[in-house]
């Protein structure tokens, strides 16, 4: 193999990753945390390293942790996750290559990609959502879109789930709002696709409430998760200055001592247990009343990768989505810092890209935008081999001044790997713009993703698989 010119960023030193380690492990055993699951207090209890303290709020159980405990499940944690696709096929391996990004998640709304304007997100909206996904060629997974907002609460995440599958072979990235219907989706995909834990195409997405509190619901997804043999993505959303201390410091040590509790209690329900960690570093505008991402996400973020390297841990963090109000300027900044940062630096899985306003609502054309943005990103990550072989050094040689490349043997094998070529945005000399009339290139997005939204063909097996979800779940006992 060729030696390559790699560019790489990091952020946290040695010393300071140590530093991070230490003061985590110092709020897990003087604070504790709150564990709201008498199932899974009684898991933890019955582990050396954990004891209770009484809580002064009076609700819940707070745990302590020993830092020899948390050390432990750091080295029974596998280092891999294998993703597979629907078909079987390995997908990608979290923790090893590159940052992988995906489409989602949980918008209430849909954004038209022609008019902007916004309506509430339906079953319809999840299937055309996935299927654009899955046209996509640099989204490597979908999350769930959005929520199915014209069923009822007893089976909408049910019926989301079903338009996912079917739409794509792509893996999938879970997140099931309703508790109650945690299990019983589990179930639908496994009847769907038989096998699935023995190559995992569905992965569990998981929120702990923070500060400091593991809630009786995601506890028991978390178990339940575990005990199927499935991995599991469990991560934490912080709102600095509100849910976490407001220094960009305490933000990524309370986050991480968070992680670390839920990695412990998944490898005490089943050690080897494969648990994909990371961290929404948001921050919290105390005069509007909003959530929102700054520049320091995007340090948390990369911050939080390198916690999770160091630990020998795959990662999971943040799209950088939501900040615009459609396919506009502030949207692609925001995710060409976020992308380009992510796939230089040891960043692992990136959900939810397409979130716009706020993260309320799932914009096409800002999905379409972002797959060439991760076109061009990975591009620049990959970086360049630097040898005799990539020099041309004979043609320059025997060209010498004034000469050219266009006959160079080098020039006629490489020439079309030589540079990206967008699908999205052709290159345009100033006669060509002005002969076309001076486009906007937010009109041709919106025109693409219109005709891409218009042009999407079902999978083969889409009926086949629409019948028996639907047959499933009206006989599973939760449609009445």
């Amino acid at each position: 193999m060729e030696p390559l010119v790699r560019p790489h960023l990091r952020v946290l030193t040695n010393e300071q990753i140590e530093f991070v380690h230490a003061r985590s492990l110092d709020v897990l055993f003087r604070a504790g945390v709150r564990v709201d699951s008498p199932r899974a207090v009684e898991v933890l209890l019955a582990a050396e390293g954990v004891r209770l303290l009484e809580d002064s709020s009076g609700e819940g159980n707070r745990v302590i942790f020993e830092g020899e405990l948390v050390n432990w499940a750091i080295g029974s944690a596998p280092a891999t996750v294998d993703v597979y696709g629907r078909g079987g096929d390995l997908a990608f391996r979290m923790g090893e290559g590159r940052a992988r990004f995906g489409i989602g998640a949980t918008n209430l709304f849909f954004q038209d990609p022609l008019t902007d304007a916004v309506e509430r997100f339906s079953r319809d909206h999840m299937a055309v959502s996935t299927r654009l996904g899955h046209g996509l060629a640099n989204i490597d997974m979908i999350s769930t879109v959005g929520v199915a907002q014209d069923y009822p609460p007893e089976t909408s995440d049910l019926y989301a789930t079903l338009e996912m599958v079917a739409n794509t072979t792509k893996p999938l990235v879970i997140l099931i709002s309703a508790d109650h219907l945690f299990s019983p989706a589990l179930d639908l995909l496994e009847r769907l696709v038989p096998g699935m834990e023995e190559k995992p195409f569905a992965i569990p997405y998981l929120n702990p409430v923070t500060p400091l509190i593991l809630n009786e619901g995601t506890a028991e997804k978390l178990m339940a998760t575990v005990e199927r043999g499935l991995p599991v993505v469990y991560s934490n959303y912080s709102m600095a200055g509100m849910s976490t201390p407001v220094t960009a410091a305490g933000t990524l040590t309370l986050l991480n001592a968070e992680l670390l509790a839920g990695l412990v209690l998944a490898q005490l329900i089943r050690p080897g247990a494969p648990v994909i960690l990371g961290s929404l570093p948001a921050f919290f505008d105390m005069r509007k009343l909003q959530d929102f991402f700054d520049p320091h996400s995007m340090l948390l973020n990369l911050a939080c990768a390198e916690m999770m390297a160091h630990y020998h841990l795959p990662h999971a963090g943040t799209s950088g989505a939501g900040i615009g109000w459609g396919p506009d300027l502030a949207a692609g900044g925001q995710i060409w810092m976020n992308h380009i940062l992510s796939l230089m630096g040891t960043a692992g899985m990136v959900p939810a890209v397409g979130g716009n306003l706020g993260s309320k609502a799932f914009s096409p054309a800002l999905a379409v935008y972002s797959n060439d943005v991760i076109g061009q990103a990975v591009r620049l990550s990959e970086g360049f081999p630097l040898s005799d072989s990539k020099l041309d050094l004979a043609t320059v040689l025997s060209q010498g001044p004034g000469g050219n490349f266009l006959q160079s043997e080098l020039t006629l094998i490489s020439f079309r790997e030589a540079y990206y070529e967008s699908e999205l945005m052709p290159r345009l000399s100033l006669e060509e713009w002005e002969n076309k009339g001076r486009p906007r290139f937010e009109d041709l997005l919106r025109e693409q993703t219109y005709q891409l939204l218009e042009d999407q063909e079902v999978l083969e097996d889409h009926d086949e698989l629409i019948a028996e979800g639907e047959a499933f779940i009206k006989t599973s006992g939760q449609e009445t």
